[in-house]
């Protein structure tokens, strides 16, 4: 929580999305997911579409040259086609060498609100859902800085 503009010390707080809409901008949502799951959870889609308030940005990470998988094309297509969210993909930057889905990973996060993560119970956070987790816990609140950053290109 951020503390309100002008409050004293132990005055009111704002959540990060009360925050966003006093900086003239809607909340940011990075959603991750692993490769094995096939539909989206009732519990993330009553949280979109119910939820979020207006210019609500659904961040969606993709690879350069591979498609997206089931997850996130179906969180794509169901921004799409609500009146409030927007869908924006996230790539690699492709000069970043080797660990460039990483680095976009990280600077998902770190460009966002909220991160919400989804994976299959039998294959807890493995490869890229479980660092966009570490990415989030290790960096501890809300981000002040914009995606896309240095590392990650948006389409």
């Amino acid at each position: 929580m951020v503390p309100s503009e002008g409050d004293d010390e132990g005055g009111r707080t704002e959540t990060p999305f009360e925050a966003r809409r006093r900086l003239d901008r809607g909340p940011r949502i990075c959603c991750v997911g692993s490769s094995v799951l096939t539909g989206i959870p009732w519990a993330l889609y009553e949280y979109l579409m119910d939820g979020t308030p207006q210019n609500t940005t659904v961040l969606l990470r993709r690879g350069m040259k591979s498609a997206p998988g089931q997850f996130e094309r179906l969180l794509y297509e169901m921004c799409r086609q609500s009146t409030h969210l927007e869908a924006r993909w996230i790539l690699p930057d492709p000069d970043a060498g080797p660990g460039a889905a990483f680095l976009r990973d990280n600077e998902m996060v770190s460009g966002s609100d909220l991160v919400l993560a989804f994976f299959d119970p039998q294959n807890v956070m493995t490869c890229g859902t479980g660092h966009g987790v570490a990415a989030a816990v290790a960096r501890g609140g809300p981000g002040d800085s914009g995606v896309p950053r240095r590392h990650a290109t948006v389409s």
